[in-house]
């Protein structure tokens, strides 16, 4: 084989060792993109479960919740909406107690269930309306059996009828406290799982430059 020939060879193998070089520099470097994008996703998905992983408590704060609704919002608000648009409740009172009384229900309802799907800051605002629009309703409704007590003489049995609606009415200010003692711990917990994730980060190894 002539010289020629024999640099000619060489080169061809040299040639044939950068390519497979430069596919194995390639290769690495799409795996490491790959696992740089997995880790990514995985940082993603931890974020979002640390938000919607919540403690076992939530859900008894929930059922308490359902619990003073179903109480008061609902069982003793539909039996005075019944008995204001029957004309049961004597002097008929005024048509905004009885509409505050429907929005109420209606509101709190909604803020009920986006409660239970964890919507927290809409689920405050409409139980809030709602406990405040019912409330207004429910004292005017006290406030005129009160008067009426003062004046005129009742049964036994009917004399502490305001202290009886009281206590069908004012149940339901459970539902704006638990409203927001989950609005406080959501945006709390928020923080904090933001401050832990700022910490892993800040913590993080560093990649070197030189390994570049």
């Amino acid at each position: 084989m002539s010289k020629k020939d024999r640099l000619k060879a060489q080169k061809a193998k040299q040639d044939k060792l950068k390519k497979q070089a430069e596919l194995e520099e390639k290769l690495e470097k799409e795996e490491y993109d790959k696992g740089k994008k997995e880790s990514r996703s995985v940082k993603k998905m931890k974020k979002q479960r640390g938000i919607k992983d919540e403690p076992a408590y939530y859900l008894a704060l929930k059922l308490l919740m359902l619990a003073g609704f179903g109480y008061s919002a609902f069982f003793y608000g539909l039996i005075t909406i019944i008995g204001i648009t029957g004309k049961y409740i004597e002097p008929t009172p005024p048509k905004w107690v009885l509409w505050f009384f429907i929005v109420s229900v209606i509101s709190m309802t909604a803020g009920l269930f986006l409660t239970f799907f964890k919507k927290y800051f809409l689920a405050f605002g409409f139980n809030i309306v709602g406990m405040a629009l019912y409330l207004k309703g429910g004292n005017y409704l006290i406030n005129k059996i009160s008067s009426y007590l003062e004046t005129h003489t009742v049964e036994p049995d009917l004399m502490d009828m305001d202290k009886t609606y009281k206590w069908r009415f004012y149940p339901v200010i459970l539902i704006g406290v638990l409203a927001a003692a989950f609005l406080i711990i959501t945006i709390i917990r928020l923080i904090l799982i933001r401050k832990r994730q700022q910490l892993i980060k800040d913590t993080a190894p560093v990649k070197s430059i030189v390994e570049d």
